[in-house]
Parts: structure tokens; sequence; C-alpha cells
């Protein structure tokens, strides 16, 4: 770490001087405009030259070498990485693979086909990127979450009917969200920027922590999924309160009640036999990413 002081010149405007290595190495010269950002934690970053966006449009070719499990995942990849045009050249007639682009781009938050031709189709995402706020993000997960508790409970006590069609609905809506959450936390990391409206993030570690929280709240409702085809006495009101108490803990971050909540899961984990069925198995799995989620936030309250 190298140390410089801090300069007085004229009347009002304090100064430091870059090292000379690592302007050259950057091809700068007197004059040159660098950019910089004021940190929330206080600290200043100094870029070399303007941050790179992400390129506006994404051209994917789709062949038969790829499976179409394949093709649809290079079409959500290159939606979370921030492309706002996705533009999928389909090489010959590939009928199921279009159907399941088609598909999943109805999927994505603020995407619309623009254009749909035998051979390629064209999407766009019209999301307002500045009013994407990471806080109500989680809260909607969160309430997603929660709702497909809600029916599993019932489902489990012997109501069907469309309880279960719902479930599968909820979770359909939670991988939305899901891979919302990681355009976003990607768009800011690639500005250099890790400042958002909501407060939540501090410094660059607290995107990464949001990633992790959400993907294990995206693998909850894997294993809800799990229960409802499986299903079995389990307590859900139990992880329905715990889940709540635990997410809330996102924004709140009191280290005790985090400590209290945590010894208290843990020892429910010890008590169940996850060899009873696949549902106490995926019960005792949800618990587990609940424990990785507190950790998670104890990482962030650290900030």
């Amino acid at each position: 770490m190298e140390f410089r002081k801090i300069q007085f010149t004229g009347r009002s405007s304090y100064i430091i001087s870059l090292p000379k290595k690592w302007v050259r190495e950057n091809n700068l010269k007197q004059g040159d405009a660098v950019p910089l950002v004021i940190n929330p934690d206080g600290s200043i970053t100094i870029f070399p030259k303007e941050p790179k966006e992400t390129s506006e449009k994404k051209v994917l070719e789709i062949s038969k070498e790829f499976s179409p499990d394949m093709a649809i995942r290079l079409v959500i990849s290159a939606y979370i990485q921030g492309y706002d045009v996705l533009d999928i050249v389909i090489q010959g007639e590939m009928p199921l693979y279009k159907v399941r682009i088609r598909k999943v781009l109805q999927t994505l938050p603020g995407v619309e086909i623009i254009l749909d031709e035998p051979q390629r189709i064209v999407a766009k995402s019209l999301l307002d990127e500045d009013e994407v706020n990471l806080v109500e993000l989680l809260r909607r997960v969160r309430s997603i979450v929660l709702s497909m508790l809600g029916d599993l409970e019932l489902l489990i006590s012997g109501m069907n009917g469309e309880i279960k069609r719902d479930i599968y609905d909820l979770e359909n809506e939670l991988d939305r969200f899901y891979f919302l959450i990681i355009r976003t936390v990607n768009r800011l990391l690639s500005r250099h920027n890790v400042s958002e409206e909501s407060g939540l993030v501090r410094r660059t570690f607290d995107l990464m922590a949001i990633l992790f929280i959400a993907r294990d709240i995206e693998r909850i409702g894997d294993h809800i999924i799990r229960i409802a085809d499986n299903p079995d006495d389990v307590d859900v009101p139990y992880l329905r309160d715990k889940f709540d108490a635990m997410i809330a803990q996102i924004e709140k971050r009191n280290l005790r009640e985090i400590d209290e909540l945590m010894l208290e899961i843990r020892e429910r984990i010890k008590a169940i036999d996850y060899r009873e069925s696949l549902a106490k198995e995926s019960f005792r799995r949800i618990l587990e990413y609940l424990e990785n989620i507190g950790e998670t936030i104890i990482n962030m309250a650290l900030s």
C-alpha cells in the first residue's frame, strides 16, 4: 500500500499525485480526465478511463450443436449479464428450439419480443434499470416463498385442486425475480458503482452476498416443489416462521437475533431423520439453506 500526502493548491483545492507508473501503464497524460467514484464506505476509487458498459446487443447463434436446454441457458445467461437486446439466430429448421426459446423470453422480467421470424427472434429489455431496487426485489421473493409455503401447508392438509398448480406458478415467478436480481447486481458491478437507491449495499461484498442469498432462496423454492411432489407430514408453519424471520434480518442485521435463530435452526436440523422420506430430506435442506443465509447476513453486518 502506498501513502501520498494531500496538498493544498490555490484558495480552495486539495490535490494528490498519481503514481507515475500507473499513469504510464494506462496511457494517460497531463490534461486527461479520469472518472472517480465515492464509495458508500467513504473511500474513493479512481479509474484510468470511462468504465465500459455491457454491450447493448448480444447475438446468439443457436444450432443443433447445442441441446434445447443449453439454448435456453445461453438466452438466460445473456439476460442476466445485462444485455438489452437479444438477437437470436436459429440455424436451420429447429421448431422445438424456437418454441422453448420464445417461452423462456416471455418469462424474463421486462423482456418483450419485438421480432419473430422463422429463424430469428429479437427481444428487447424495456426495464428502466435505474428504477430497479434490490430491497424491493428481495421483499418480493420473500413474499413469493411465503405464499408457496402457505399453499404447501394446504396441500399437506389434504386440500388439492388448483393448489399444486399455484405452487408451480409461484416457483416460476420466483425464478423470474432471481434472474432479475442477478441482472441488477451484474449491472452495478459492471458500472464500478455499488451504490443503489435502497441503501442495502454498502460495499462490493454486499452485492456478492445478495447473489448468495438469492441463490439460496431459489433453491428453497426448488425444495418446496419437491415436498409438494412427495407430500409428507412436515412442519410447514415452522419453515414459514423461520424463513420469514431470517429474511427479515437482511435489512435488520441484528447479530444477537441472528445468533439465536441459527442456534435454534441447527438444533432442529439435528433432530430430523432425513432418511424417512424425500419430504423430510427437503425439509432439512431448506433449514440448511436458512443457515447459509444467516451466515451471509452476518458477513454483511460487519461492513
